[in-house]
């Protein structure tokens, strides 16, 4: 006749428990990285806009700088502002993201443009004295969950900018 002690029944307990541990740990890894990896493609956009706007706000509208239309006399509570010639602005704000785009692509090779698609300008607003973009950027998630639909992120930012002078 044999005897069963404790130890025989507890035997093989501990390795659901490290399953479901390892479980979670994996989850949160690929959790912790999908928000990592969105988070720097959204500070990398926003510096590419920020980079091609502060260009694009230095194209200067010279007839109304040099002959001072409207006349800063007339509204003395208005802020001093270097006009801005939006048409050349424009111009310079599509061809500096488009250059940065690519060279951000040369720098990282292949695996970047997998990792972002094209950005998408969704609206160019310029009134004389302050430009205001909006831009998307769609990112491909490094772990996609395709069981829950989710492979890809939108990133869509806006920055503005004001030419001053004092």
């Amino acid at each position: 006749m044999r005897v069963r002690t404790q130890l025989e029944d507890e035997y093989g307990s501990i390795s659901p428990l490290i399953m479901g541990y390892f479980i979670i740990a994996m989850s949160l890894t690929f959790l912790i990285s999908n928000i990592a990896s969105v988070y720097i493609a959204r500070r990398d956009l926003i510096n590419l806009t920020e980079g091609a706007l502060s260009r694009a706000v230095q194209e200067l509208d010279e007839f109304a700088y040099y002959y001072q239309v409207p006349i800063p006399e007339i509204f003395p509570g208005q802020s001093k502002a270097v006009p801005i010639n939006c048409s050349d602005a424009g111009r310079t704000f599509s061809q500096e993201v488009a250059l940065i785009a690519k060279s951000k692509l040369d720098l990282y090779g292949r695996s970047f443009n997998q990792a972002s698609s094209d950005i998408e300008l969704k609206s160019f607003i310029c009134d004389g004295k302050s430009l205001r973009v909006s831009l998307q950027q769609v990112h491909q998630l490094p772990f996609k969950l395709r069981v829950f639909g989710i492979t890809e992120f939108t990133n869509q930012i806006e920055v503005s900018m004001e030419s001053i002078y004092r």
